[in-house]
Order: structure tokens, then C-alpha cells, then sequence
């Protein structure tokens, strides 16, 4: 059967950049005012009990696990685990971008190009499956059975397309900010690089003056 291994992969919260769509992939933003007082109030209903905490060690990050864990915070933080990096185009716009050559290349074919100064896809990818290497370890080493990763749209995308059971592209997965999914598998199966056994999205609630509704 094999040793169980879920992992959850959380989207950080909103930064005020996040807010005006700019590019911030290694931009070091932290949530906004009104973020931390949303997930303060946020609810996780997590799969049982989380044994780890790995999160992009990026401010946005680092704050999103210390509000949705408390004074617990991360077991390890890492770049292995950031966003694409998007070179010149980090804190623009697509309105300020939009007459850029080289930009609209990228929106043509943004598997095969790259931002100028910044990261390809190939390198991105060989990033993300060390990291999930690395956290796997990290699993097997500390007898962990569930770990929740803190990190970004892009790399949880990219798991998804992976490890998901159903196999969907990139681009058609969903990831709201603070959102993300539980992958269920085993320790031998995620190192085999199969597909997981189960995925669920996950589901919290959001309290205020005593009131909760559920979000996804």
C-alpha cells in the first residue's frame, strides 16, 4: 500500500500589487491592511491534522502561514517554492505592458519564452519539482503524513497539472488567493512521479460578528 502522504498546497493572501494585477512573481510584497484582517477571521477546514509547514520563503507568504497557523509558523521556508520569476516586467502592469514586443511574444508562447532577465518555464519547472522533492524528504525524514505548502498560483498550477488525478492544463486550474487543494498519495507514489489518489479543494470559513460563510 504504501505510506500515506497528503499534501496541501495554499495560495498566499492578496497584496495591494496582487490587487492592481501587476507581475510580482520575486517581488517581496506583503499582504495588504485588508488581507491580514480577512484571514485573521479565516477558518481552514484542513483533511486532519498537519504534521509540516513549508512555505515560499516571500514575505506574502511567510504572513499568510503565520496568520493561518498561528504562532506555530513554517518547519522550513525556501525559494524553492516562489513564483516565476518575471524579470524586468516584476511590479508592471499589463496596461504598462501591453506595447511591449517582447511581452506579447510571451503571451503567444509563455511555455517557450521568457520575460527578459527573468525565468523560463523549463527553469521554473526544474525548480518546483526540487522543491516538492526536497518537501517529500522532508516528509519521509520527520514521519509526517500531512504538509501544507504556503506558496503561489504558478507552482500549485503546476502540481496540479502533474499530480492531480484527472489531468488538466495548466491554465484550467483555479487558485484563488488563500484557496488551494489537498492531494492525497503515498511517500512511494509521489517519488514515483504517478498520479495522486484523491484531490479535494480546499474549504474554509470566514467569521465575523459571530456570522461564518463558506468560500472557495
Amino acid at each position: 500500500m504504501g505510506r500515506p502522504l497528503a499534501l496541501t498546497l495554499i495560495r498566499h493572501g492578496m497584496t495591494e500589487l496582487n490587487r492592481r494585477n501587476a507581475y510580482i512573481g520575486w517581488t517581496d510584497a506583503p499582504l495588504s491592511a485588508a488581507e491580514h484582517s480577512r484571514l485573521r477571521r479565516l477558518q481552514i477546514k484542513w483533511p486532519g491534522r498537519v504534521d509540516r509547514i513549508v512555505a515560499s520563503d516571500l514575505r506574502r507568504c511567510r504572513e499568510t502561514a503565520a496568520l493561518l497557523f498561528g504562532s506555530r509558523g513554517p518547519d522550513w521556508c525556501t525559494n524553492g517554492w516562489r513564483e516565476l520569476f518575471f524579470g524586468a516586467w516584476e511590479g508592471k502592469t499589463f496596461t504598462e505592458l501591453k506595447t511591449d514586443r517582447a511581452y506579447n511574444r510571451w503571451l503567444e508562447a509563455p511555455f517557450s519564452t521568457a520575460p527578459p532577465g527573468g525565468e523560463s518555464y523549463a527553469a521554473f519547472q526544474a525548480r518546483i519539482k526540487r522543491a516538492l522533492a526536497e518537501t517529500i524528504a522532508l516528509a519521509e525524514r520527520t514521519g509526517a503524513r500531512h504538509v501544507a505548502i504556503v506558496t503561489h498560483s504558478g507552482p500549485i498550477r503546476f502540481v496540479l497539472e502533474q499530480y492531480a488525478p484527472v489531468s488538466r492544463p495548466f491554465w484550467e486550474w483555479k487558485v484563488p488567493f488563500s484557496g488551494g487543494y489537498t492531494l492525497e498519495s503515498t511517500i512511494e507514489r509521489w517519488k514515483g512521479g504517478e498520479r495522486c489518489i484523491s484531490l479535494s479543494a480546499v474549504r474554509s470559513k470566514e467569521n465575523e460578528n459571530g456570522c461564518g460563510n463558506d468560500t472557495e
